[in-house]
């Protein structure tokens, strides 16, 4: 939620942040819509349904909240005064119900706002773009609405949602040749496909690589650019060393970036630095409050960090910000089973079961604390459905591994993880820190596979 703490001087015109969306800013407390500097007249109920739903972006609003929001205290029937509202709201953006960009309409129910809103502080000019992405480059407004949707899908971080970032990305590369950000973005996505198991490594990292190399070309210097080549070093080549150069490299070029800070920390979580990572954690969140990805990854490093009541918290206000965003819910139920809360884990991993579309990952975590819980006959019935889904699509051997230790059955665990050693699969940098994995940290196989991570892998 957007916050309205009233942070200026006695003799500001202005107290409180200004809020941004694609091409529109909003000044609440003047009442005030722009759009590229321009005013846009905008009556005052309409005006408040905007407001509402920019404090809850990507949320349902429901009809009776912007009904009690704009005629407070007075129990009639305004169905036809908030239609009219939201209808005028729509025209002042330039939006409509079948092809909406900005309000979406969910019939019976109410609203939600699509666009990602950021906070502009109060001395920022008001047509200067400070996104801390494509900041440097000139592009069309189109390929830049393009690139801002896709970071938006990106952001929801399950299959569907990913592939339509994708689609936005190359369609704001096909207006803009030269757009850079948008090569790296698209780069990004495919990193993050193979870390949702989507798509092979093999492919992902095909894919990826072309893209950055693309964006290579266009600008070197780019932070977004050298940010996503960072996390290629990091998931596919295992250059702990590599990662964190680029890492640094990017911070140097914008230090306020908070995407920089949220990859850096994520880098120093999985080598074992976990204070630093929460450190860079909580600068990235303070950079950009409202962003979901830096909710979730506070959460897991929290629970790195093996303070799992924080993680709890955390996951909880990410869940606040979007209910059915399946890592917020895996981490909760991760969290749950380091305390022992074995039947709140157990829901928390059907809720990302079933919002993640049965990603692997929850079936995963599922079979594993079934067997936790003597529920053997539920735990084969995981690995029996990650076989059957792995005739359809990749399924890391990874999951595998982690059910096979609920069940006992070690060696198949430390086999399924050679496998991924063999297939260069990108979840083994998970060896050091899931501690699922514990019953089998003692063998020297793991012993070996720990040590051949550790290694600077060379780039193909």
């Amino acid at each position: 939620m957007v916050d309205e703490k009233n942070n200026a001087s006695p003799h500001s015109s202005v107290t409180s942040p200004r809020l941004r969306f694609g091409t529109f800013e909003v000044n609440l407390d003047v009442r005030e819509l722009r759009k590229q500097g321009i005013r846009i007249k905008l009556p005052h109920k309409p005006f408040q349904v905007l407001e509402l739903l920019l404090k809850k972006p990507g949320l349902l609003v429901r009809r009776e909240e912007l009904t009690q929001h704009l005629w407070p205290n007075l129990h009639v029937n305004f169905d036809s005064g908030l239609n009219t509202a939201v209808n005028t709201l729509r025209e002042a953006l330039g939006d409509s119900p079948k092809n909406c960009r900005f309000v979406e309409t969910l019939p019976g129910l109410g609203y939600r706002f699509l666009m990602p809103v950021e906070v502009i502080s109060h001395a920022e000019p008001t047509v200067e773009n400070t996104d801390n992405r494509a900041s440097d480059e000139i592009v069309s407004f189109e390929a830049k609405q393009d690139y801002l949707k896709g970071k938006f899908f990106y952001n929801k971080l399950n299959e569907d949602d990913l592939r339509k970032s994708i689609a936005y990305f190359e369609s704001a590369i096909a207006q803009e040749p030269s757009f850079a950000s948008a090569y790296a973005a698209l780069a990004d996505a495919y990193c993050l496909g193979a870390l949702l198991g989507i798509m092979s490594p093999d492919d992902a990292h095909f894919k990826a690589r072309k893209w950055i190399l693309a964006a290579l070309r266009i600008n070197h210097e780019s932070p977004d650019v050298r940010l996503s080549l960072a996390g290629i070093k990091r998931l596919f080549d295992r250059d702990w060393q590599g990662a964190e150069v680029e890492c640094l490299r990017a911070l140097q070029r914008n230090p306020d970036h908070a995407g920089i800070h949220q990859a850096y920390a994520t880098l120093l979580a999985i080598t074992d630095r976990v204070q630093e990572a929460l450190t860079e954690i909580r600068r990235a969140q303070t950079l950009d409050p409202l962003s979901l990805v830096i909710s979730t990854e506070m959460a897991g490093i929290l629970y790195l960090a093996q303070d799992f009541s924080g993680a709890i918290e955390q996951a909880w206000k990410t869940l606040a910000l979007d209910p059915r965003l399946p890592v917020a819910q895996h981490i909760l139920g991760l969290a749950y089973e380091a305390t022992g809360m074995m039947e709140e884990a157990i829901v928390e991993f059907q809720n990302s079961h079933l919002c993640s579309g049965q990603n692997p990952a929850a079936v995963a975590a599922l079979g594993h604390t079934y067997s936790l819980v003597g529920h053997q006959e539920m735990a084969y019935q995981a690995l029996w459905k990650l076989n059957e889904m792995s005739k359809q699509r990749y399924v890391s051997p990874y999951w595998k591994s982690v059910v096979y230790i609920g069940v006992d059955a070690l060696d198949l665990a430390l086999r399924a993880l050679d496998e991924c050693w063999q297939t260069r699969d990108i979840l083994l940098f998970m060896l050091k820190i899931d501690s699922r994995l514990d019953p089998i940290r003692g063998h020297a196989q793991f012993g070996n596979l720990l040590t051949q991570l550790s290694l600077r892998a060379s780039s193909p």
